[in-house]
């Protein structure tokens, strides 16, 4: 094997990073190598290499049970995702793309790479699309990507009718339609949804093997309870015609009783009459990040506020508060224009790690254009965490978030927008 390569290679590779991209998919002192699937390629590497960058792998060659046999066969790994996750543990640079990313964080994650996870993270974050965002979101949720998947909901949020139109969405899991029904926001027409809810069910009826023609409750039984959350009484009675009562994605029964309904008549246990209008989608705008966050935030009867402008008209819903780490409860009054509302709160972390708790308004407050308005917050309570090296601004989607300083008679307990409380607004779009 040696002769394959000068006596001195070493001398011309003058740092370990260099020597070591030398050695990627190497033959040269390889001591195990692999293979993907069905393919025949065989991937020469070094067990000290993938010892030292994984756990698992450290266990699978140096454990009590270790691996003998080789090359090792990877029936759950393609070609091109187990080049470049090897060439990240040999190099620390990765070719990943938005092509191979999902390839690679399932290598990532089975071998608890973290830094690679979050390098396919930020990879998959830059190139989400509404014609792939269901295969990232489907990723993201396997994976508990919650970062990943909050950036795919707000994506669908903003562009759900691209977002339904694309081929992804007729693979999306059955759990992630029944989340999407719940959640999609209210300016997509009903009909439009049931299309695109038809056409997912007649993929999974063709991948179950299920003939709808021969099968006639086959439509019904792939899509389930989900059938409950299309507002089938928000459609016209022409579209519903038209489009949903001859698919048999409802019984004979529930199309005549949805029929009289629209007629006006009272149908007694009908499932779709008590539909409530669907509230809009909020988002959390953070303007901390959790790791700036610490404790040693009094309060003393004075009050804390914000000025805040956004560049488009928005809802606004409310806001999160710090709070301590102890489940301490606090006494608020919030105001934000000339509305108030006053509660008691229990401090909880949330799902970015962040302790505090939710005041949010009974109902939104409009919010227009450029508008400058100032939002007040009034505790008592214990000792809370406190934001460090405020955002001047944040941006998610399409929707900007300014901050600005208050005067301080309105925010004598110091809070600015560098400091001190809202650790998040809740907004949502008109």
């Amino acid at each position: 094997m040696a002769s394959k390569y000068h006596d001195d290679w070493q001398s011309s590779k003058k740092t370990v990073l260099q020597r070591n991209a030398y050695m990627f998919d190497n033959e040269l002192m390889s001591d195990v190598s692999f293979t993907c699937g069905e393919s025949s390629r065989i991937f020469h590497t070094h067990k000290y290499v993938l010892a030292t960058s994984s756990a698992v792998f450290f266990a699978m060659f140096y454990g009590d049970l270790a691996q003998k046999e080789s090359p090792i066969c990877l029936p759950d790994a393609d070609e091109e995702s187990f080049k470049e996750f090897l060439r990240y543990l040999y190099t620390d640079d990765g070719k990943i793309t938005a092509e191979n990313a999902i390839g690679v964080m399932y290598l990532a994650k089975k071998y608890l790479m973290m830094s690679l996870t979050k390098k396919c993270c930020k990879v998959l974050e830059a190139s989400i699309k509404p014609d792939n965002v269901f295969v990232v979101l489907e990723q993201a949720i396997q994976f508990d990507e919650q970062k990943l998947e909050a950036k795919c909901w707000d994506i669908i949020s903003k562009k759900t009718q691209e977002c339904i139109n694309s081929e992804a969405f007729c693979n999306v899991g059955s759990h992630t339609l029944k989340v999407l029904l719940k959640r999609r926001p209210l300016e997509l027409a009903e009909v439009e949804v049931f299309k695109a809810v038809l056409k997912w069910v007649d993929g999974e009826c063709s991948r179950q093997g299920l003939n709808i023609e021969e099968d006639k409750m086959a439509r019904r039984r792939v899509l389930g309870d989900s059938v409950y959350e299309i507002r089938f009484l928000e459609m016209s009675q022409e579209d519903f015609a038209k489009y949903v009562s001859s698919t048999r994605i409802l019984t004979e029964a529930e199309v005549i009783s949805i029929f009289q309904k629209f007629s006006g008549l009272d149908v007694a246990g009908l499932e779709w009459k008590e539909q409530k209008k669907r509230q809009p989608y909020i988002v959390g705008f953070s303007r901390f990040d959790v790791a700036n966050a610490s404790s040693g935030w009094n309060y003393r009867g004075g009050s804390d506020a914000l000025i805040l402008i956004v560049n488009k008209a928005v809802l606004f819903h409310g806001v999160r508060l710090f709070g301590d780490s102890g489940g301490s409860r606090y006494e608020v009054k919030f105001t934000v224009k000339n509305e108030n509302v006053k509660g008691t709160y229990t401090s909880e972390r949330d799902n970015d790690r962040g302790w505090g708790y939710d005041v949010m308004l009974p109902k939104p407050v409009p919010i227009k254009r450029d508008e400058k308005f100032t939002i007040i917050a009034t505790i008592e309570g214990p000792q809370s965490h406190i934001g460090n090296k405020g955002k001047s601004s944040v941006k998610v989607g399409d929707i900007v978030v300014t901050f600005n300083d208050a005067p301080y008679s309105l925010s004598s307990n110091c809070t600015n927008k560098a400091v001190g409380q809202f650790y998040k607004i809740f907004l949502s779009d008109l």
